[in-house]
């Protein structure tokens, strides 16, 4: 059976109390999560009243954003981390829920030929061919992509053409000509405006990365916290999350 979306929305809307008005949530997020959260958030204010402040960074660096303190009711963050996290009774394990998953892939600059990385043979090849390639350096992605060419073993053959990035600014080296490539998750390349998806990592070399979502275990704002993350785990998000080159949970 089909719903319309607004039907949804509102059945969601009508499971925020109205003391919900006005309030405010703080949302640390991995930058991953940015394009969908920039649709969501404007939604759920608009439907709940709330005022959300978000902030986006690497899983890392929110990491130690929260382990030295700062105050937060959300963060949406790899497994790993929020693992970290939980074990040290800084989120809040009950609730926890998987927002969504993001393959790894490459970017050329807009309007440039796209090459063929749809085997590990062309992927190599790519690679070699590249005068620079761009990661981010303390993201999941660029992380991954370290370890494949370890695996593959091009650590010396690309000694010179790799361009660890910070600031999430991997991308954007290459729609400003500064790199031939460029290594990040899908939903991170779709926004950048002079970049083209080029296609995700091939077979084996591909890694899948989740990125889990709950509520901060010193958020003062515990019931409207759980209620943004339903709201953002719904059939809805599920749409904004495909559409954004995210895979739903």
């Amino acid at each position: 059976m089909f719903i319309r979306a607004s039907a949804v929305v509102a059945a969601v809307s009508l499971l925020i109390p109205s003391s919900a008005l006005g309030a405010e949530l703080v949302v640390l997020s991995s930058v991953a999560a940015r394009s969908v959260m920039d649709e969501l958030g404007p939604r759920f204010e608009r439907d709940s009243g709330t005022i959300l402040h978000f902030r986006y960074d690497t899983a890392v660096a929110l990491q130690h954003v929260i382990e030295d303190g700062t105050p937060f009711d959300v963060a949406v963050l790899t497994p790993p981390v929020m693992s970290a996290l939980i074990a040290e009774n800084r989120m809040a394990g009950a609730g926890q829920a998987t927002f969504a998953n993001s393959l790894i892939a490459v970017a050329v600059k807009h309007g440039a030929a796209k090459p063929d990385i749809s085997t590990r043979e062309m992927f190599v090849q790519t690679l070699l061919n590249a005068d620079k390639i761009s990661y981010a350096k303390d993201g999941a992605s660029g992380q991954h992509f370290r370890r494949v060419v370890k695996q593959l073993n091009l650590e010396e053959a690309l000694k010179d053409k790799l361009l660890p990035m910070t600031g999430s600014k991997e991308i954007e080296a290459v729609a400003d000509g500064l790199a031939t490539l460029g290594v990040q998750l899908i939903s991170e390349i779709l926004p950048i405006k002079g970049a083209d998806l080029v296609g995700p990592f091939p077979g084996d070399l591909q890694n899948r990365t989740e990125l889990k979502i709950a509520v901060g275990a010193v958020s003062k704002s515990v019931d409207l916290a759980r209620q943004f993350i339903a709201y953002v785990t719904s059939s809805i998000a599920a749409d904004v999350i495909r559409a954004k080159g995210m895979i739903p949970p």
